[in-house]
């Protein structure tokens, strides 16, 4: 036996004054009487009958020593050497993830595993260790390593589920590595079997599925002097049947400007046929009806095309489906955002038709048509410049075609006979879907800038065909080929060019805003929103719940055109998303949203609540119990301090009656 205060013994001088009040005898006074026969008359009718009259007080001094005595070996902390050596560590990791919610366990599986996981925490014995890690889209640590019962109880119950996927494999790494040196570590897992890395690796992890409710044991480390032992608790079924949305997007169409597609998945992760319905909705407004006959395992995919000027809100729903093959509500429905379009302004100096043509074939477009250059120049919109152009380039944003004649911002050389394209930005916006390697450019122009510009198209010669030109009072695209002659007017490429510049001038950065899954992060650019660093806004949950976000600057030079004022482009980095439905970047609570986030489950895995086979425990799973000698010895010491503490006031009432 060791203890943990050995000074407190030192308390023990508290015996000394009890020992001197037992021994000194109270002097009595002396009072003159008439006469001692009543005196003796009592003394003669209750005469000592036991020894216990003599003993009773030497009775009371022992017990209120050994009460001292038991009092400071309390406060001196004793404890068996057993119970540092048999001490456990032991790290629970808790599953909160979408699929979690299913009630095929009553009353859900993640309530089924918190109280568990509640029931573990009151077996835990003297000196006995326990940690909270929940395996979230990265593990978190909820409680370190405590062995006070209440505060543990109470992370337990202060865990949410959440709409994220699960993530088991990186939890359960760190809880081995708390454990890993232990002697007697343990990591429970609470989960239902439906992570991807328990349906692929578990039947070699494992090989002893069922005993006593735990799947295996398996080694930390080599090096480890004992092995932590892994155990999971399984809180599912494999007769758990569920349809959901597993894939949703919209996207603008490369063809029709009014036009966008439609992707979107079913998957019946059940062993019966499911009938149902589809339902799509834009803003409210009913989009389209589907049917669903799906086959055991079975899985609808369909691509629509839709129209659309406004844009807005997408959501799927699906409806009609058996309660009986229905266990998640979650993926249920999905949420996607289409962008909308906007009417631009065009001026084109020029009669050209295959430009006046591109661009009215274009119904987001409201063009005019000059052949002279106007006294005052648009200060809003887009100007199309060709062949000819004033010295000065007006302010604003500037498309030019086959440039003739010198600028402010160039010089024309000499024409490039039939330029080969050999390189082209892939990664520009402008670029997307343009492919300039095989078109026919005869008489192209060859341009000197006075600053470098960004070059979208080279040739061979390393003379940019299609260029971005920098400069402070707008944006400027330089195309020099001349559209009268070669090819470049009849291919797919020119209207698609076109098309982009439109986009890019507009400050979009493509026509597609993807649904994210749950659990994923994502940075957001809000240079069209007029916001400025190191401004607070606000992220607006499904729910409702704010959060506050900081803009921050991004000097990225890939996005130069998105610069503002300051020279920076503003952006927010958004946390992890937990939950589906539609997220808002707000700047205060209840105004219109400067951007919004399309988030939906979109996991195979969380879809499908059938847990494998090899994970279903063949035995009811064991909670960790404590032994009878669960509690600290200082605690029975003090009980029993307590008792005597009773027996010595039986002795105090016997001797007083007495």
């Amino acid at each position: 036996m060791s203890l943990a205060a050995p000074l407190a013994l030192a308390l023990t001088a508290l015996a000394i004054p009890i020992i001197i009040f037992y021994i000194l005898k109270v002097r009595l006074r002396r009072v003159p009487i008439s006469t001692n026969l009543f005196w003796r008359q009592l003394y003669d009718e209750k005469p000592p009958r036991s020894i216990w009259q003599y003993l009773r007080h030497l009775l009371s001094l022992l017990v209120q020593l050994l009460f001292i005595a038991l009092l400071v070996l309390a406060v001196a902390d004793p404890s068996f050497s057993w119970q540092l050596l048999q001490a456990r560590r032991i790290v629970v990791v808790i599953d909160n993830s979408a699929s979690m919610r299913a009630a095929d366990v009553l009353p859900s599986r993640f309530e089924a595993a918190i109280e568990n996981a509640l029931a573990t925490a009151d077996g835990l014995r003297f000196r006995d260790e326990m940690a909270i890690v929940l395996a979230g889209p990265e593990p978190e640590v909820v409680v370190g390593m405590s062995g006070h019962i209440p505060t543990l109880k109470r992370a337990l119950r202060s865990i949410n589920i959440s709409d994220n996927p699960t993530k088991l494999r990186p939890a359960i790494e760190f809880a081995q590595q708390l454990v890993s040196e232990h002697p007697h570590g343990e990591v429970l897992v609470f989960t239902d079997g439906c992570a991807t890395e328990d349906r692929e690796e578990d039947k070699t992890e494992n090989p002893k599925p069922g005993d006593k409710g735990s799947d295996s044991s398996s080694p930390v480390s080599p090096s480890s002097e004992r092995p932590s032992v892994l155990q999971r608790r399984i809180f599912g079924s494999f007769e758990a049947g569920n349809i959901g949305i597993t894939q949703f997007q919209v996207c603008r169409s490369l063809i029709d400007p009014l036009g966008y597609e439609v992707l979107v998945r079913v998957h019946n992760a059940s062993a019966n046929a499911v009938k149902g319905r589809l339902e799509l909705e834009l803003d409210g407004a009913p989009v389209d009806v589907l049917p669903l006959d799906l086959a055991p395992d079975g899985v609808f995919t369909r691509s629509l095309e839709k129209t659309s000027l406004e844009g807005g809100t997408h959501v799927a729903r699906l409806t009609e489906i058996p309660a009986d093959n229905n266990s998640l509500a979650t993926d249920d429905a999905a949420w996607a955002v289409l962008p909308p379009r906007e009417i631009q302004n065009v001026l084109i100096v020029s009669r050209n038709l295959f430009l006046r043509k591109v661009f009215e074939a274009n119904p987001l477009v409201r063009i005019s048509v000059v052949e002279e250059f106007p006294e005052t120049w648009p200060t809003s919109g887009i100007i199309v410049l060709h062949r000819d152009v004033p010295q000065k380039l007006p302010p604003g944003n500037l498309l030019v075609v086959d440039p003739q004649n010198d600028s402010d911002l160039w010089t024309v050389g000499e024409s490039l006979a039939n330029p080969i394209i050999i390189k082209q930005d892939a990664d520009s916006p402008l670029m997307t879907y343009v492919r300039l390697d095989n078109v026919i450019m005869p008489q192209a122009k060859q341009l000197r800038f006075t600053a470098a510009p960004h070059v979208l198209a080279g040739s061979l010669s390393g003379d940019p065909v299609y260029a971005e030109v920098k400069r402070a009072n707008g944006k400027c695209l330089v195309l020099s080929v001349n559209i009268n002659e070669g090819d470049l007017a009849f291919r797919t490429a020119f209207p698609i060019m076109m098309t982009n510049s439109l986009g890019w001038f507009a400050g979009r950065q493509g026509e597609l805003r993807p649904a994210l899954q749950t659990g994923a992060v994502t940075e957001v650019d809000l240079v069209d929103a007029n916001v400025r660093a190191a401004e607070v806004l606000q992220l607006r949950s499904p729910s409702g719940d704010m959060q506050p976000l900081v803009v921050r600057g991004n000097r990225d030079p890939k996005n130069q055109e998105q610069l503002d004022a300051t020279g920076v482009t503003p952006s927010v980095a958004l946390p992890p998303f937990d939950a589906v439905g539609l997220w808002s970047v707000v700047r205060k609570s209840g105004s219109r949203p400067l951007a919004e986030i399309a988030v939906n489950l979109s996991d195979v895995s969380e879809s499908d609540l059938r847990t494998p086979v090899e994970l279903l425990p063949k035995n009811k799973p064991a909670i960790l119990t404590a032994s009878w000698l669960s509690r600290p010895l200082w605690f029975y010491l003090a009980v029993v301090a307590c008792l005597l503490t009773v027996v010595e006031w039986w002795l105090h009432q016997r001797r007083m009656i007495a």
